[in-house]
Formats: structure tokens, C-alpha cells, sequence
């Protein structure tokens, strides 16, 4: 008896294809819409999952740039911190930040191999609480990004 209201049977069929359209429509009116980075700006990178635990390694992208950075021990500690790429960088500046506000003196990296795509910190105390911050320059755009430092050890079991 009730399957047979014809506005119950149009309104079972008309409530998902609206469901579907306004998904869409939303998208399309809310998302960000990309655009080509401008000289001089300053733009974040984003931190893929494996800088969030114990990987040993440390992915960041924004856009066509994609940056990979590991520590030499793979432990907590005195670490050298080595950044490696396919975009060709202008440089690449260095900070530990701790978890209490204080932050080490910013340093540039030192470029290890032509290219400019390997760069190597010099070595630095990090601590498991520790952020590392980053600053890239790219074809005078400046990227940045700011990581948990939990990466640096490499968890044996994963």
C-alpha cells in the first residue's frame, strides 16, 4: 500500500540522482581552484602519513614538487638530515623547532650532489618531540613545511 503512492514511487526516484547533483554542484562552486605559484610568494608543503610515525622517511609535496627527506642514523640523536628531489632547488634552510617553543639557528643545507637535487644538513640533536622546519626555493618561489621529527627513527617492526 505504500509503494503504490505515486509520490512516494517520484520521490524515491527523483531524492538520489539530487543527492548525486548537488555533490557536484557543491565541488564545483566550494573547491579551491589551482593556480601557478607567483615569484617571491610563500607557499606550505603538505606532509604525506609518513611523516606522522616512526617510517625513517618523510614525504612532502605541493604540486609538481616532491621533496624526500631521511636521517642518516635512522635514531634519535645526533642526526644528518638529507633532502633528495627531481626539481632542480636554488636552496634549501634548515631549522629544528622544539615542542616548547624554542627553535635552533636557521642553516642552509649543503647541496651533496649537481643537480641541486640532494641536499645534507649538518649535524643536529633531534628529539622525538622535535619539528623540523623547511624552507625551499624553487625558481624564486619559496615553499615551507613543518614536520614532526618522530620520522627520523625507523621503526624495525614496520
Amino acid at each position: 500500500m505504500f509503494f503504490k503512492n505515486k509520490h512516494v514511487i517520484t520521490s524515491m526516484i527523483v531524492a538520489p540522482i539530487l543527492a548525486i547533483i548537488s555533490y557536484f554542484a557543491v565541488d564545483y562552486y566550494v573547491a579551491e581552484v589551482p593556480h601557478k605559484a607567483i615569484d617571491g610568494q610563500l607557499y606550505k608543503m603538505l606532509a604525506k602519513p609518513n611523516c606522522r610515525w616512526e617510517s625513517g622517511h618523510c614525504d612532502l609535496v605541493n604540486g609538481d614538487l616532491e621533496l624526500l627527506i631521511t636521517s642518516d642514523s635512522q635514531l634519535y640523536g645526533n642526526n644528518r638530515f638529507r633532502l633528495k628531489t627531481e626539481t632542480p632547488l636554488e636552496g634549501v634552510i634548515f631549522a629544528v623547532a622544539s615542542e616548547k617553543g624554542g627553535h635552533s639557528k636557521p642553516e642552509s643545507m649543503r647541496l651533496v650532489k649537481a643537480g641541486n637535487k640532494i641536499w645534507e644538513s649538518s649535524l643536529v640533536d633531534v628529539k622525538r618531540s622535535d619539528y623540523l622546519q623547511f624552507a625551499v626555493s624553487v625558481n624564486g618561489i619559496i615553499f615551507r613545511a613543518e614536520v614532526p621529527a618522530i620520522f627520523t627513527y625507523q621503526d624495525k617492526n614496520y
